[in-house]
């Protein structure tokens, strides 16, 4: 999984899969002798402290030093030293493997995965169920967990947990498959499983529906009569009735039944599943018990001891209500949008290539929400490409791409590279500078039409390669910023290509880089975010433990997503004002919009409620056309709102940090010319269909 974002701390990624190996921000560490053995006996009983007894007693047996606490004492002080004072914790009594996000492990990583394919499958997301459950097969099928520590019986309860997580992933991958209509991919997951564990009956199951479905029936009773076999010579016992029904049903050339129950995920117990250790009572029991579901269903978010399978039904309605619910858990108020995100990410999985733009105000969520995007890509086996658009790089052509395409290309070795981009590597050396050598770059100069087009293209190509190999997210923040040619490729991207396991996602601020955005018109899906709802802030201030303040939060902020969670802060630490913070984001929000739009909303910040265009303007000394345009500047970009016949502020919170921003002396001045004003005026303007006359702080 590729994933570029900037200012990260350091990370630790350990490999018990194959060839122990450590990986610091990702690069290779060096750690061997006893602090490699000690560091290997921690990963494998991480979760918990390791006694610094059971420690000496791996690491030197009968043959301790006399000072083996001492010894221990300095290789954990060497690993801190290369990895990090996160990387192990404890002191002298005890030892533990550091937590995420400091440290992660390959089988933890495939387990997150193997669960995410299952609850997929429970959701009805067979595609995005097949993404996940191959990367974790690729993280677990790497060779024997701890390939050099064979005799170490330390190591067993890591083997016995990666084999039960392989298991379960090439499970969920099979049902996954013949789900979408693919049984090859089916039968390769299916006959994976078998060679790993001969006795799992459940994988014998799978085997015969993939033959079933690929039009080989023949396959599908050769492989029963092999089971049949096996099971007779090694435990004397038959089948078990769900595989001899299945037989049956292929002997009779009858369909299958439909794929309409449910495997429901667990955690396996290390040692629970070893290929080829399966016992008479295990083979009886636990196949004719296991499995059943990968043949009838969909895959329910459970627990099963040792990677059971129980048989159930999961109807669409539920699985649609509980989506719901969890997405409203995780973002209040933005549940219809984290579906359209996962509904795209799922498409995409399944070859549908799409382009999202998330579009709103500053602060209304769309960073929140691309990060939405980043969590569901990467927890199903996604490969993650991100930048950030930067308004004085508009003019260096395609830099977003350059920083989100660079460190894929730069790790990818070179007769690798050029074979995925093929004709194009000149023009894409062009965009990725740092390749050029690797690419063979052509001549410099400016970038003309056809050259354009052709790195255009030569993206495009790369892009395709990428996604060919594992699901790609591109995120692009702040598109609103970019460069013609970077919106161009995102067009260009949406419109040109299809059948690609490709979703682009894009964040820009409404009201700004208008032209240049309209110009994607529906070659992209908008996702227009909006202020939340009254509940989804009594939420978030319930959260908080400012429950109390609910409504009067969101009388302040209409909503708004940002300041909600800023005011709830400030509450929580005793501001019952703007806070600091959130009055700095305000302000350099409305600075934004030039000097003449904030001189005006300075001004009009006197007002309670609606005001008219014209009498804002008469505070300043400006003709009516004047302050109408500038009014409509702060109403384009979500400053201001419509309320009959004049405006009014967005949100309380804009009014208050605009008039507690401006110095004491203007605002006597700016209230008593408007208590002027307002005094020849009368009861006029008209608002909202009645008399209404705007009130003075």
């Amino acid at each position: 999984m590729i994933d570029r974002t900037d200012g990260r701390e350091s990370r630790v990624l350990i490999r018990l899969v194959g060839s122990f190996a450590v990986e610091k921000d990702g690069m290779r560490g060096a750690v061997g002798g006893r602090a490699a053995t000690l560091l290997k006996l921690l990963t494998v009983e991480r979760g918990h402290a390791v006694p610094t007894d059971r420690v000496v007693e791996v690491l030197w047996g009968d043959c301790p030093p006399k000072r083996p606490v001492e010894n221990v004492a300095t290789l954990v002080s060497r690993l801190r030293r290369t990895l990090g004072p996160e990387a192990v914790t404890g002191g002298r009594r005890g030892y533990r493997l550091g937590v995420p996000p400091a440290v992660s492990v390959d089988l933890d990583e495939a387990a997150a995965l193997t669960a995410e394919a299952e609850s997929r499958l429970a959701k009805d997301e067979a595609a995005v169920a097949v993404a996940a459950a191959t990367r974790a097969i690729d993280l677990l099928d790497g060779g024997a967990v701890l390939d050099g520590d064979n005799d170490a019986p330390w190591a067993a309860p890591a083997r016995g947990e990666a084999a039960g997580l392989l298991r379960r992933a090439l499970h969920a991958a099979a049902t996954a498959a013949l789900r979408i209509a693919e049984p090859g991919r089916a039968r390769r997951a299916a006959e994976a499983a078998v060679a790993a564990d001969p006795f799992d009956e459940a994988a014998h199951r799978l085997l015969m529906r993939a033959h079933t479905e690929a039009g080989e029936p023949a396959r599908a009773l050769l492989a029963y009569e092999r089971l049949r076999d096996l099971l007779a010579a090694e435990l004397g016992t038959d089948p078990a009735a769900e595989t001899r029904a299945m037989h049956l049903a292929v002997l009779r050339e009858q369909p299958p039944a439909p794929l309409g129950g449910a495997v429901k995920p667990g955690a396996v117990k290390p040692g629970a599943v070893q290929a080829g250790a399966a016992k008479a009572g295990a083979a009886k029991e636990g196949t004719a018990k296991e499995g059943a579901g990968p043949l009838t269903g969909a895959v329910k978010a459970g627990a099963v001891k040792d990677g059971a399978v129980k048989e159930g039904a999961a109807k669409e309605g539920a699985a649609a209500l509980a989506a719901r619910a969890e997405a409203e858990a995780a973002l209040p108020g933005r549940a219809e949008e984290v579906a359209g995100i996962s509904q795209a990410w799922a498409a995409a999985v399944a070859g549908r290539t799409g382009a999202l733009l998330i579009v709103g105000e500053a602060g209304i969520g769309k960073s929140r929400l691309a990060e939405e995007a980043v969590r569901v890509a990467r927890t199903t086996g996604g490969t993650i490409l991100r930048a950030r658009c930067h308004e004085s790089e508009r003019s260096l052509f395609l830099q977003p791409f350059t920083d989100a395409l660079t460190p894929p290309i730069t790790r990818l070795a070179g007769p690798v590279l050029r074979d995925m981009v093929g004709d194009g590597a000149e023009a894409l050396a062009r965009v990725i500078p740092e390749a050029a050598p690797t690419l063979r770059q052509g001549r410099h100069g400016t970038v003309g039409e056809t050259g354009r087009r052709s790195s255009y293209e030569a993206v495009t190509a790369f892009l395709r390669a990428l996604a060919a190999r594992e699901p790609v997210l591109l995120v692009l923040e702040d598109l609103h910023l970019a460069g013609t040619a970077t919106v161009e490729l995102v067009h260009y991207l949406a419109r040109r290509v299809s059948g690609a396991r490709l979703l682009v996602v894009a964040t820009a601020r409404s009201g700004e880089g208008a032209a240049a955005l309209e110009a994607l018109g529906h070659a992209v899906v908008r996702l227009e975010l909006g202020p939340l709802p009254a509940r989804a802030v009594g939420r978030l201030a319930t959260r908080s433990g400012q429950g109390r303040w609910a409504d009067d939060v969101f009388r302040r902020t209409h909503g708004h997503p940002l300041y909600v969670v800023e005011l709830l802060r400030g509450l929580a630490a005793g501001e019952h004002g703007v806070p600091a913070r959130l009055s700095a984001a305000v302000l350099a929000r409305v600075h934004r919009t030039g000097s003449l739009v904030e001189r005006l909303l300075r001004a009009a910040s006197v007002f309670r409620g609606a005001f008219e265009p014209a009498l804002a303007g008469e505070l300043l000394g400006l003709p009516p056309q004047v302050a109408a345009e500038l009014c409509e500047r702060a109403l384009r970009v979500g400053l201001l709102v419509v309320t009959g016949s004049g405006y009014e502020f967005a949100n309380e919170v804009t009014r208050e940090a605009l008039y507690a921003a401006t110095p004491v002396p203007t605002q006597l001045v700016y209230r008593r010319r408007a208590a002027d004003l307002l005094g020849h005026r009368g009861n006029r303007p008209v608002l909202n269909g009645r008399s209404h006359r705007p009130e003075l702080r």
